[in-house]
C-alpha cells in the first residue's frame, strides 16, 4: 500500500471534497429529474443491474451500496411493488433471496435516463466535455481500487 505523504494530503482531501460536492449537486439534479416516479436509491439499484445483469442477493446489494440491509430491503420492496425487480427464493436454499431487474425495470431505467439527459446537457452547456471524458479512466481506476478495498473489508466475493 502506498503511503500518502503529508504534502499530498491536501490535494487528496481537496479531490474527495470536490467529488463530494459534485455528488450533492448531481443528486439534487437527479431527484428533480426523477420526480415522483422513483427515488435516487431505486434508480441506483436499477443502474446496478443495467451494468451487471446477473441476479444478486439483497445482502450483496446492501454492501455494494454501503447501506444497512433493512434500508436496502425497503428499497427492493418498493421496486418489486412497481414491478421493476423480481425477488425469488434460491432453489438450493429457500431462505436466500435473489434479486434481478425485470423488463419493466429496464424500460423504467431508460425512461429515467431520458429525463436526466436533457438536464445534464443543459448543466454542461458550454463546458468542454472532452475534459470529462479524459478523466473517466482515472475515476474508473480509482473506483475499482476503492471497490476492491471495500470488498476485502466486507469480505464480498
Amino acid at each position: 500500500m502506498t503511503k500518502v505523504s503529508d504534502g499530498a494530503v491536501r490535494p487528496v482531501f481537496a479531490f474527495f471534497t470536490e467529488i463530494g460536492i459534485l455528488d450533492q449537486l448531481a443528486s439534487a439534479e437527479l431527484a428533480r429529474a426523477l420526480g415522483s416516479q422513483m427515488n435516487k436509491s431505486e434508480f441506483g439499484v436499477l443502474t446496478h443491474f443495467v451494468r451487471r445483469d446477473d441476479p444478486v442477493t439483497p445482502t450483496h446489494l446492501a454492501k455494494a451500496f454501503q447501506m444497512a440491509k433493512p434500508s436496502m430491503t425497503v428499497t427492493l420492496s418498493k421496486l418489486e411493488a412497481k414491478g421493476l425487480v423480481s425477488i425469488e427464493a434460491s432453489p438450493q436454499d429457500r431462505r436466500q433471496k435473489f434479486v434481478r431487474i425485470t423488463r419493466k425495470g429496464r424500460i423504467a431505467h431508460q425512461e429515467a435516463l431520458s429525463r436526466i439527459a436533457p438536464l445534464m446537457a443543459e448543466r454542461l452547456a458550454g463546458f468542454d466535455t472532452a475534459k470529462i471524458a479524459a478523466i473517466l479512466p482515472v475515476l474508473g481506476e480509482l473506483r475499482a481500487h476503492m471497490d476492491a478495498a471495500r470488498n476485502r473489508a466486507d469480505r464480498i466475493g
